[in-house]
């Protein structure tokens, strides 16, 4: 196992997770996969949920954890939850916290550089799946429509946004519009 690395992200609290008498928050930082930070410590966990789902940032220690059997030679990352709070910090704000306090080691943030922060606000979770949906119709659309002539890149686009279009609608037909019409018109 490593030593353990004091981090920060900045993002939105998406799942509460408890079990074994450990509480995890699954944290969207803008990525694929949320962060999972956990712990046991019943204050700290009162303060992560006092945060709610508003964008906070998150002050957690990594470390590298067992053998992960599913992979050899790859390992598990803990990540204990030390802090919650809401709105974002830079890390030059957390050094200047950690410099006043007693045991502080400043190095863990010496870099200076701000904490990234998310390019837009957090999708909520019903939204990431309507998203993740768009993204596939469109990535089929485009294949699709590869090798097929156009005379310009415009009606290429037409082509490509309203064949995903047609896509998405079928995908969501019974949620949307229980109408739908999904006869082939050929």
């Amino acid at each position: 196992m490593s030593e353990a690395e004091t981090k920060q992200i900045v993002g939105q609290c998406v799942e509460i997770t408890e079990k074994n008498g450990w509480t995890s928050f699954s944290v969207d930082v803008g990525t694929q996969y949320p962060v999972r930070l956990s712990t046991k410590v019943a204050a700290i966990i009162e303060q992560a949920r006092a945060v709610g789902s508003d964008v906070a940032t998150w002050t957690f220690k990594e470390s590298q954890g067992n053998e992960n059997p599913n992979k050899p030679g790859t390992y598990y990352m803990n990540r204990y939850l030390d802090k919650a709070e809401a709105g974002e910090r830079t890390a030059e704000q957390v050094a200047g916290d950690e410099a006043h306090s007693p045991g502080s080691d400043s190095a863990r943030t010496a870099s200076g550089t701000p904490v990234p922060t998310p390019h837009h606000e957090p999708i909520a979770p019903a939204d990431k799946d309507r998203a993740i949906t768009r993204m596939s119709c469109l990535s089929s659309a485009a294949n699709l429509l590869q090798g097929v002539g156009f005379e310009n890149e415009g009606q290429r686009i037409a082509a490509w946004i309203a064949a995903a279009a047609a896509a998405e609608r079928h995908v969501y037909r019974d949620i949307e519009d229980p109408e739908y019409d999904d006869s082939v018109p050929f």
